[in-house]
């Protein structure tokens, strides 16, 4: 085609970010649903309803009939109802059918839902507040069924507000909704027929042209930050907020933050040994995220050294407090629940500790970038390389082993003692932080000093094999672009097309809160990619 972008030459190559780009700048933009409703998405809604987040014991409609929910149907994505094959019992009766869901009652309305036969099916009206034109001083009947424009009479209304297990609030920290697919294997997107027609190697130059894309976009968050508090500081705090993820991200952020590695090195003394090293730095840790104060499960699991550490720890953050600013952090700012016991912040925390005391020579990006250096044999100068037998090391550099810390044989302060020592920092996550943190940091560095040779290392790191993890995101990706055939899911082949695959759900996807309807990705495949 003429608009076809040929794979580019070098390294890193932007054609996908030029082709969604091109693309948006030729499409008439689409009207979303939710348009002007600023406080809650209506994807919001949806991930409660398939979740049914709700306390469904005592649930009744809008004009007071008790309802229960039998199945909350499945999430369709494209146009029309939000759900289908939805089944519910109102008084005696049950009923199959339809369900569409909004954030106000009126939004049936708005969206002339009355006037589309695509919603003749529909059973069951799911909003999370009633009438928004109250709050402008018109009062709202608690139901507008049959009226024009509304409902009809056979369509029940469910108002969410009063059934929320949780507040809307905490929802949104329980569920990570920006990220939310949900699989629904009797669907496939609108993208899976072009993507299927492409080749392979034109299916494969589209991820990893998505998958440099996403390295870009990293860089930018970067960059700034590196020109203000420079590459070490930065690493270290993205090292940080990558050992919170998901669920901690952010106090883990804050706490780099708010405790920099040049306080962290003036109050640490400089003549210790490592394992004395990593307690002090420990106690600053502990202290500034305000979990100094440990809850302990059981004391009585304490042994005799495991006391003096924990004591240790209160007497090193008594004499480093004052020397401090008071911190923003507090113990109820991290999060425990739906965590892996192995993640807790204390182990993470620890690890972080560990990681500062064995790279405090050249600091951890000094030593990250030391990785990629080899001696050119003929001419026994250093110089930037990668192989596969090299890549290895570079992705687990974040590996943390310290058998005899306290936290590597315990998930919790004066929890049992686990039957053998687990790493802090495993290679998994080590290689989530060698790709998301180590690549852009690595590639701001390398364009830098304009050092050919380290973006050529790092271009061979990042197509390191890797198979996608086996989570509920990649197995709606999977599903719902490749449909599982095994021909389009052996492209995903490398962390760049895996890393290309998520890109792609993050712009598309999730921006059209998994809404085919309105996507112009399907659009982008034929037009450049074809």
């Amino acid at each position: 085609m003429e608009n076809s972008i040929n794979p580019a030459k070098s390294f890193f190559s932007d054609d996908y970010a030029r082709a969604t780009q091109l693309y948006a700048s030729q499409v008439q933009p689409q009207v979303e649903e939710n348009e002007g409703h600023v406080h809650v998405p209506e994807k919001t809604i949806r991930c409660i309803w398939n979740d049914q987040l709700l306390s469904t014991q005592d649930l009744r409609t809008t004009d007071g009939k008790p309802i229960r929910i039998i199945f909350p149907g499945f999430w369709t994505f494209g146009t029309g109802p939000d759900f289908s094959g939805v089944i519910i019992q109102v008084d005696d009766k049950v009923l199959e059918g339809d369900a569409e869901l909004h954030v106000y009652s009126s939004d049936w309305k708005a969206h002339k839902h009355s006037d589309n036969p695509d919603y003749d099916n529909v059973i069951l009206h799911v909003f999370m507040w009633q009438d928004r034109w109250t709050a402008k001083g018109n009062p709202a009947k608690r139901s507008r069924r049959g009226e024009d424009g509304y409902p009809a009479e056979n369509v029940y209304e469910l108002e969410l507000k009063d059934y929320l297990k949780h507040g809307i609030l905490e929802l949104n920290d329980r569920l990570d909704f920006d990220n939310y697919p949900t699989l629904n294997k009797f669907n496939l997107g609108y993208c899976h027929e072009p993507l299927s027609k492409l080749s392979k190697e034109k299916l494969v130059h589209l991820l990893n042209a998505a998958g440099d894309a996403r390295i870009f976009t990293k860089m930018g968050r970067f960059h700034d930050r590196i020109i203000v508090k420079g590459y070490e500081q930065t690493f270290y705090e993205g090292i940080a907020e990558a050992l919170g993820y998901p669920n901690n991200k952010i106090p883990f952020r804050t706490l780099a933050e708010n405790l920099p590695l040049q306080t962290i090195w003036n109050c640490v003394p400089w003549n210790a040994e490592p394992e004395e090293k990593a307690v002090h730095i420990q106690a600053l840790l502990f202290g500034v995220a305000g979990l100094i104060d440990f809850n302990f499960k059981d004391k009585k699991n304490l042994s005799a050294s495991d006391e003096v550490y924990f004591s240790s720890l209160a007497k090193l953050w008594e004499h480093y407090q004052t020397r401090l600013p008071e911190s923003t952090l507090q113990a109820n700012h991290w999060s425990f629940s739906g965590i892996r016991p192995a993640n807790y912040p204390y182990r993470r925390i620890s690890a972080l500790a560990h990681l500062l005391v064995r790279h405090e020579e050249n600091g951890i990006f000094g030593d990250f970038l030391e990785e990629f250096h080899t001696r050119n044999p003929e001419t026994g100068e250093q110089e930037f390389s990668m192989s596969a037998h090299s890549s290895k090391k570079v992705l687990n550099f974040f590996c943390i082993d310290s058998e005899n810390d306290y936290w590597a044989n315990h998930y919790v302060p004066g929890g049992k003692t686990l039957g053998g020592a687990q790493q802090l920092v495993g290679s998994e996550r080590s290689r989530e932080i060698a790709i998301n943190i180590g690549i852009p940091v690595g590639l701001i560095f390398g364009r830098a000093s304009k050092s050919i040779s380290l973006e050529e290392a790092i271009s061979v790191l990042y197509q390191s094999k890797k198979k996608p993890s086996d989570n509920k995101w990649t197995r709606f990706m999977k599903q719902y672009l490749f449909g599982n055939k095994e021909a389009m899911l052996s492209t995903l082949d490398t962390d760049k097309q895996v890393q290309g695959l998520m890109q792609i759900f993050q712009d598309y996807c999730t921006e059209n809160e998994n809404n085919c309807h309105r996507c112009q990705f399907p659009g982008v495949v034929e037009k450049f990619f074809s």
